[in-house]
């Protein structure tokens, strides 16, 4: 049953990747979206009795934004999901969305295990994974959901010492 579920896991991550390009455009608050991604995130962590300390900056002025809603929330969950996944036991995750100049920067930070320097250069490849049960697509998606918004996401992390995974998107 095990390989079943990570069968069906997988594709349903495929076939999400296949279409990761197509944008379903609509008009939305930033600032509500993520910070209702903030509530159900920390919510999940208390649900789990994590040890994780979730905090979160979303200012009030990010105005209204063009693109896809769900494809967004699924690419900064991903990212929180992560963060919460490479913090072994106890650590913080910070997620912050500031509007400078008609760019749109969003960030999660964490106090995990840090990215080795020998992965940082294929983490957003397809396939390519460092996880137990990781199937190699969520970053990779990530990437191709930030591209088609005409946005770009980048990483900075040492390993041991956390990660921050930045996504700037022109507004």
């Amino acid at each position: 049953m095990e390989d079943i579920t990570f069968i069906q896991q997988l594709l349903d991550e495929l076939s999400t990747f296949n279409n990761g390009n197509t944008l379903r455009y609509s008009v939305f608050s930033i600032e509500h979206l993520l910070k209702n991604i903030a509530i159900s995130f920390a919510i999940s962590l208390d649900e789990k009795e994590s040890d994780i300390e979730f905090t979160s900056s979303i200012p009030a002025n990010l105005g209204k934004f063009t693109g896809d809603k769900i494809k967004l929330e699924e690419v900064v969950l991903n990212l929180l999901r992560n963060a919460a996944e490479a913090i072994e036991q106890k650590g913080t995750i910070l997620l912050t969305a500031a509007h400078k100049k008609d760019i749109l920067t969003i960030q999660v930070k964490d106090s995990g295990c840090g990215i080795p320097e020998e992965h940082m250069e294929s983490i957003f490849e397809p396939f390519k994974t460092y996880k137990k049960e990781g199937t190699g697509l969520g970053l990779s998606l990530s990437k191709r959901i930030i591209e088609a918004h005409g946005g770009s996401i980048s990483v900075s992390s040492k390993n041991g010492q956390g990660a921050v995974f930045t996504i700037t998107l022109p507004q």
